[in-house]
């Protein structure tokens, strides 16, 4: 029995566990019968955020098309250390007493050097549409934590040298934008411009402001309101960016999603890539240059011959549009119909006048007149490069390195690969020829000072100026008039322009392409002394020639060598033979053919020397054919002979040794630039500004050179400049003492204006005898009642403050004037004195006049 229950136990606990689920069950439906039937909804899920716009940075900041002129810093804060631009802003300051807001700025960067020294800084400028800012800075850190800790010190110090400017008024629009009060008494101000994301960009400055309300005044009165100024800039910074702009902006505006981002334009790339580790960099997107001026409406093309036909037209006067002259005492002179400039420089034509007796000049001699006339032809030829329509590049990048010893300027050209490659866009007709190694200091003098080559495809440049010199001829002369003093209008004829390449060919007899130019190679090269260089223009008139010397006499050719030696003119040689031929018919082809009868030939071991009895020579050394004063090319020769070239030179070798070995072009100046500077401070030095003297003696004893290069590397030409450290401080530092001097009046400065005043006043002298005077000079105050000089620089304030007294006495067709310090050696040291020679002359009289037996003085 007690086994039955227990079989039975089991099955009885699990009928009541089911019994109480069932009456549970049973309890609870009534009430579930009274909730709604309907499913019960689901907790709301949560609003997904939209995805937040990356913070902007260099790369995503500015589109392609949105400024013309983009820059950058690299390293901010060691911009101004020692060995960078340090060096050139501290004379600046020491030397110049430059304004407030200039030291201010120094001193500011240079007391946050720690915090910009990794920085990077972004500029741009001259904005391709309206509704971005006119200048846009942004300065890039490590962290958003430090730029929200730099912006507050901009904050604070930017007004300090940019102060409040008053609001300029603006003309309603027809619906006013919202605007938000900035508070009682304020303008409104517009809303801080919002991103893409909707998020603000802090503004930390730029509120406009309003001077302090005035104190109530009395009835019926009619105070002024106070102007309202603002800030005119903005500060404000997102990210690890602070931006500086003049107003503010939208990140839209500066990016728009229609455009690509600057980074990946291509003409920037290439240039940016190029100059990625410079301290500084600018790009410039010439294509945009003529998107943000207005457009002219659409018309006829206008060739450059209808140009010049309508030019003439409008400066030609003709007797119909010439209008009636009111009558007028004609005892009273005549003025001329022509309007002309103050202090301008003018070209005179007399037409004739009886009254005029101008004074003979010296006939000059039969070489003289020969050499005239080659010069103007070649003149005529060499002009032509520059005509044509310039050929810009699509961008221009540049980039400057601040180094210990030199300062490097870079600079890029993208251009498109079809187009001519042109050394300088500005010369249009001038075409770079294949890349070379310069074999020209092969053959120069070891003491060669200056030395620039080029490599120049000369059938393109010759195809190019002759077409140029076609258009030219063709072009309609037309007459031209002239007015005599008595206001007859008499017209006489323009002579046409004269092909000169075609008027060469029928004196010399040969073809130009076909004939010379195939025996030249594409190296062309000059080079000489700094004197000569500096004093004589190569392609100009020549000096008047010397005395002949004696045939085979060498040695007064020899004693010239110093200061006298003339630059020298290389052309590479393919065919020596045939440019040998072809010499005597060049010469034909210029005019001097009859020179060929004084010729004398010398001969030096490989070289020969064609010698025109002191005129000029020439002879072929090496691959090159050097054409100079004789005494110039003997030193060539003898250089040749004895292997005492430019090429062996130290110096050279070693302030060349960056520049590629494949070029287009180079320059070289050698460090006797900078031993000449020196012995000119030792000159100077005891008249100089003690501060001045100091930092120019304490620069490095050690010369150097300047060196330039030209190369193609594929994308556009690459311009490379290297300049010596101390040079460009020294020329800062003189800049910087000629500011001053001129602030605080220095003798040196005193002397620097009398002899300017001098000098407009004999060219003044010049115009009058040429016109109004008729052949006599004028008085100071016909001068003036002829607009040819200020009367401000005529008076006695004038006098005053530049120290200098100045006396003019005139003769009928002579004058002299003289101007003499006021005070001997406090306002100045020299007197100076000016004829009808135009030559100014002057010394140390002790306060007393200058004549016309001083030696001339040079121009400032």
């Amino acid at each position: 029995m007690n086994s039955s229950v227990l079989s039975i136990a089991p099955g009885s606990r699990l009928i009541r566990f089911a019994s109480l689920v069932i009456a549970t069950a049973l309890v609870t439906a009534p009430l579930l019968a009274q909730r709604p039937t309907t499913t019960p909804a689901k907790p709301p899920a949560q609003r997904e955020a939209p995805p937040r716009i990356p913070d902007p940075t260099f790369e995503t900041l500015l589109g392609a098309d949105t400024y013309k002129l983009y820059g950058e810093v690299r390293n901010v804060g060691q911009l101004l250390s020692t060995g960078g631009a340090g060096e050139i802003v501290d004379p600046i300051i020491k030397l110049a007493n430059p304004p407030q807001e200039f030291q201010s700025i120094v001193k500011f960067l240079k007391k946050n050097e720690e915090a910009l020294a990794t920085s990077r800084l972004l500029f741009a400028s001259w904005p391709a549409h309206a509704d971005v800012p006119d200048a846009f800075v942004a300065i890039e850190f490590a962290t958003p934590e430090e730029a929200a800790k730099f912006s507050p010190k901009l904050e604070k110090f930017l007004p300090t040298v940019l102060p409040p400017v008053p609001i300029e008024p603006e003309p309603k629009p027809a619906t006013p934008p919202q605007a938000t009060p900035t508070g009682p008494g304020k303008q409104a101000m517009a809303e801080p411009e919002k991103s893409k994301d909707g998020q603000k960009a802090e503004i930390q400055t730029g509120k406009q402001t309003q001077s302090e309300p005035k104190k109530e005044t009395a009835p019926g009165s009619n105070p002024k309101p106070s102007p309202q100024e603002h800030q005119p800039f903005v500060i404000s910074h997102r990210g690890n960016l602070v931006f500086i702009s003049d107003k503010s902006f939208k990140f839209e505006k500066l990016h728009p999603a229609s455009s690509k981002a600057l980074a990946e334009d291509q003409n920037f790339r290439i240039a940016h890539d190029r100059f990625s580790s410079e301290s500084i960099f600018l790009y410039f997107n010439v294509g945009l240059e003529d998107r943000s001026k207005p457009k002219a409406s659409a018309g006829p093309f206008v060739t450059e011959q209808e140009a010049e036909r309508s030019r003439l037209k409008d400066t030609d006067a003709s007797p119909d549009r010439t209008p009636a002259k009111p009558p007028s005492d004609p005892s009273m002179p005549q003025p001329s119909t022509a309007q002309e400039t103050p202090n301008e420089p003018r070209a005179v034509v007399l037409f004739g006048s009886p009254q005029s007796t101008p004074e003979p000049t010296p006939t000059p001699t039969k070489q003289r007149q020969a050499q005239m006339v080659a010069s103007s032809q070649l003149g005529q030829m060499r002009d032509l490069l520059g005509i044509g329509e310039p050929q810009w590049p699509e961008a221009v990048g540049v980039a400057l390195v601040l180094d210990n010893n030199e300062y490097v300027v870079r600079a890029i050209l993208i251009e498109p690969p079809e187009r001519r490659k042109l050394p300088l866009p500005f010369v249009p007709q001038l075409v770079s020829g294949p890349a070379h190694t310069a074999e020209a200091p092969q053959v120069l003098p070891d003491d060669t000072e200056v030395f620039v080559s080029v490599s120049i495809d000369l059938a393109q440049t010759y195809e190019g100026m002759r077409k140029q010199a076609e258009i030219k001829a063709k072009a309609d002369p037309g007459p031209r008039s002239g007015t005599l003093e008595n206001g007859v209008l008499v017209a006489y004829p323009r002579e046409p322009f004269q092909d000169p390449f075609a008027e060469f060919e029928k004196k010399a007899g040969f073809k130009i392409k076909d004939d010379l130019l195939s025996a030249l190679g594409s190296e062309i090269a000059v080079a000489g002394s700094l004197k000569t260089l500096e004093s004589a223009g190569f392609f100009g008139p020549p000096p008047a020639p010397k005395p002949s010397p004696s045939p085979g006499d060498a040695k007064s050719d020899q004693e010239q060598k110093g200061s006298d030696v003339f630059p020298m003119l290389l052309i590479a040689v393919k065919d020596r033979d045939a440019a040998r031929r072809l010499m005597p018919h060049v010469l034909d082809g210029l005019g001097m053919g009859e020179a060929n009868m004084i010729a004398q030939v010398e001969k030096h071991d490989d070289a020969e020397i064609v010698n025109y009895a002191g005129m000029f020579a020439y002879a072929f050394v090496g691959n090159f054919l050097i054409i100079s004063e004789a005494a110039t090319v003997r030193r060539a020769v003898n250089a040749w002979t004895n292997r005492q070239t430019l090429a062996s030179n130290n110096a050279f070798r070693n302030f060349t040794r960056w520049q590629s070995r494949q070029t287009l072009g180079q320059i070289y100046v050698s460090p006797a630039l900078m031993d000449s500077y020196r012995e000119q401070l030792k000159k100077q030095a005891p008249k100089m500004d003690t501060a001045l003297r100091d930092l120019l003696m304490s620069l490095s004893p050690a010369p150097q050179a300047i060196s330039y290069s030209l190369s193609n590397e594929g994308f556009g030409q690459l311009h490379e400049l290297h300049l010596p450290k101390d040079l460009v401080i020294a020329m800062v530092a003189n800049t910087s003492a000629t500011m001053s001097a001129f602030k605080e009046g220095s003798p040196e400065t005193n002397e620097m204006i009398a002899i300017s005043l001098l000098g407009m006043i004999g060219n003044a002298e010049a115009s009058y005898r040429a016109t109004t005077g008729n052949g006599n000079y004028g008085s100071l105050d016909e001068l003036v009642n002829q607009h040819l000089v200020q009367k401000e620089m005529l008076g006695d304030e004038f006098q005053k403050k530049y120290g200098y007294r100045l006396g003019v006495v005139v003769a009928g067709d002579d004058f002299q004037a003289t101007a003499t310090p006021i005070e001997y050696g406090k306002t100045g040291n020299r007197s100076f004195f000016v004829d009808k020679s135009g030559v100014v002359r002057g010394d140390d009289h002790g306060g007393g006049l200058a004549t016309v037996a001083d030696k001339p003085v040079l121009q400032p």
